[in-house]
């Protein structure tokens, strides 16, 4: 691109986490301006801008060219949303570029997108909405465990709703956690933490924490026993674990509830399950 850049990106995608758009859509990266002030970009009637950045240098599959219309041909355009600005670093919502990407320019943006734009799976977006407006509120303790937290967009809402708490959020990645506390100081959410680890082998005592939550992921897992037996170890005496799992949607074996309850059991717990929309929300509690 001939365009002179005016910054750049400060996050921290790779090409590996920016496979996973969809994640990328609810974190937060910082424009670093080269010279000029924030106040030469933002106005304050807008509240989302479209910036031109350098494409990514990835295809991705042709049922979703959508995507590659957008951010991988000749420039790359994303819609974001402004959460702050300081300095000559402005932090947007939903800037699909990656690390240290040369940004080009800076517009305030007046409409949504297109709804039928396939931008990203609506139907898995919708199921979570629904799913955790009944699982958020009741994940609550001085202590909460968040696992697999991906890009942590839902450990950030749990430590909104218990500004008490001490929430602690793990996936296996250091770069993803390192994205989720710059997510974390763009919103100036400091009762949290993020830490690079396995769900196999928890870097935390026994009984350390009053909650445990795992939403859409123990279905990833090829040894959901073994994580169980983990979650177990480090659930203290009285806690709690919330999963949430789809029903219509895996990865090798196909499970329903039952299933649910019974791999719970087996590992030590007394589940309960009430089934929302296509998915299923385990409550269990040590035996």
């Amino acid at each position: 691109m001939s365009l002179k850049p005016i910054g750049k990106v400060s996050n921290f995608a790779n090409e590996k986490t920016m496979q996973l758009l969809a994640l990328w859509k609810e974190s937060v990266s910082i424009v670093e301006l080269d010279q000029a002030g924030s106040e030469d970009f933002l106005f304050d009637e807008y509240s989302h801008y479209m910036i031109i950045h350098e494409p990514l240098g990835m295809e991705f599959p042709q049922k979703r060219d959508e995507w590659n219309k957008r951010f991988c041909r000749d420039a790359g355009i994303s819609v974001a949303e402004l959460i702050k600005a300081d300095k000559g670093r402005i932090y947007f919502k939903g800037l699909f570029a990656r690390r240290d990407a040369p940004v080009y320019g800076i517009v305030p943006y007046t409409s949504f997108d297109k709804q039928d734009a396939d931008f990203p799976d609506a139907e898995m977006e919708i199921l979570k909405r629904k799913t955790l407006e009944v699982a958020l509120p009741e994940a609550r303790g001085k202590t909460i465990l968040d696992v697999g937290c991906g890009i942590g967009s839902i450990t950030l809402k749990m430590a909104r709703m218990n500004p008490e708490s001490k929430v602690t959020g793990i996936d296996l990645l250091e770069d993803t956690m390192k994205q989720c506390r710059l997510n974390a100081v763009a919103y100036n959410i400091e009762n949290l933490s993020f830490k690079a680890a396995s769900v196999y082998e928890l870097p935390f005592a026994d009984a350390d924490f009053e909650t445990v939550t795992c939403f859409f992921m123990l279905h990833h897992l090829e040894d959901i026993p073994g994580a169980l037996a983990e979650i177990k170890r480090v659930l203290g005496a009285g806690g709690k674990v919330l999963a949430v799992e789809p029903l219509d949607h895996h990865h090798g074996t196909e499970r329903g509830i039952q299933n649910w309850v019974d791999l719970f059991e087996s590992a030590g717990f007394s589940a309960q399950t009430e089934q929302i929309s296509r998915a299923v929300l385990v409550r269990a509690g040590l035996k």
